[in-house]
């Protein structure tokens, strides 16, 4: 069967498929002007819907045709979908999205044997999360060191989006291979400073790199960062008071799935696993009071009636002044 030009992308990621997208509409640019319409498949979708979608207008002209949530097709749909495809329009572009492997498995195994077929697969685990890194930095023709991996996960977490962000960043302002020590500035320079990256600081008792970086998200992110600091401090010392009870010799990797957290955060426990070697348990209780009363000062509770916004960056930082003071521990 002769088919149009068809790109096929399946999985869940929805930063790959993204950017699958938009590397087609990359490669169009090229051919010269088309238009785009996007349509998604749910239970509202009636006949007609898709041939519409994919028709020429009155002018005709190159046109890309992105179609979400094909796996939720019903059997009366499928057929209008094969319609399309075997018209074999030469000025039709069509990228079909299939994110769920567990349905529609024969319309799957059509359209990935159409030919041109993109992985957008959530990207989990250690291994899978480094060799995502490497590849990302081999996108770029360039090499990254293991420490420099380890040190954009513990800056960035394991948020794909994020660690391409960054190696696309860091590869723009640099033509050497990617080492601990240009992640090191990148990570000093970064725009998207969250709250986690104040808390790990605040814990380990580096007060100066914390508030830099507080006060940095007060002025570009405005109120918002005293809540996400706060929030994050909070979510530090839970998971703190949970590492240290945890059993000796198991691994953070098997620490982390038995706190609740995916098994890909074992670089994070790591971090606050050495963190909470310097702490007694009696001032982790003490500052987990102290957490709830700030908590509820800064999002409006009784103790919180009448305090700006100024106020509550003050009470803040207070609070990270506490916990970085030397007796504090």
């Amino acid at each position: 069967m002769s088919t149009p030009s068809i790109s096929v992308i399946t999985g869940t990621e929805s930063f790959l498929s993204e950017r699958a997208v938009s590397d087609i509409r990359a490669g169009l640019r090229k051919l010269g002007e088309f238009d785009t319409v996007e349509i998604t498949v749910d239970e509202e979708t009636r006949s007609g819907d898709l041939t519409i979608s994919a028709s020429a207008n009155l002018l005709g002209g190159n046109r890309l045709v992105i179609i979400n949530n094909v796996e939720l097709l019903s059997e009366e749909l499928i057929p209008e979908l094969r319609q399309i495809i075997e018209f074999n329009d030469p000025e039709l572009f069509l990228v079909i999205k299939h994110q769920d492997g567990r349905r529609n498995k024969k319309l799957l195994t059509e359209l990935t044997a159409l030919g041109n077929t993109i992985q957008a697969n959530k990207v989990t685990g250690k291994k899978e999360i480094l060799q995502f890194v490497q590849l990302e930095a081999a996108r770029h023709k360039r090499k990254i060191t293991a420490d420099a991996i380890e040190a954009l996960r513990v800056a960035l977490g394991d948020d794909i989006r994020m660690l391409a962000a960054a190696i696309d960043q860091i590869t723009a302002s640099s033509s050497e291979s990617i080492s601990r020590e240009l992640v090191d500035v990148y990570v000093e320079g970064i725009a998207d400073i969250r709250g986690y990256h104040v808390s790990d600081r605040i814990w380990a008792g580096d007060l100066a790199n914390a508030l830099e970086k507080f006060r940095w998200m007060v002025l570009n992110n405005g109120h918002g960062a005293n809540i996400q600091v706060i929030s994050a401090i909070a979510q530090d010392l839970r998971t703190m008071i949970k590492v240290m009870g945890a059993e000796p010799g198991m691994s953070d990797r098997d620490i982390a799935t038995s706190i609740g957290l995916s098994a890909n955060m074992d670089w994070k426990v790591k971090n606050l696993r050495q963190i909470a070697r310097g702490w007694k348990p009696a001032a982790l209780a003490y500052f987990a009071n102290r957490l709830a009363d700030i908590d509820a000062q800064i999002k409006g509770g009784a103790e919180g009636i009448g305090l700006d916004e100024s106020a509550r960056t003050a009470v803040v930082e207070k609070l990270m002044l506490e916990i970085a003071a030397p007796g504090a521990r």
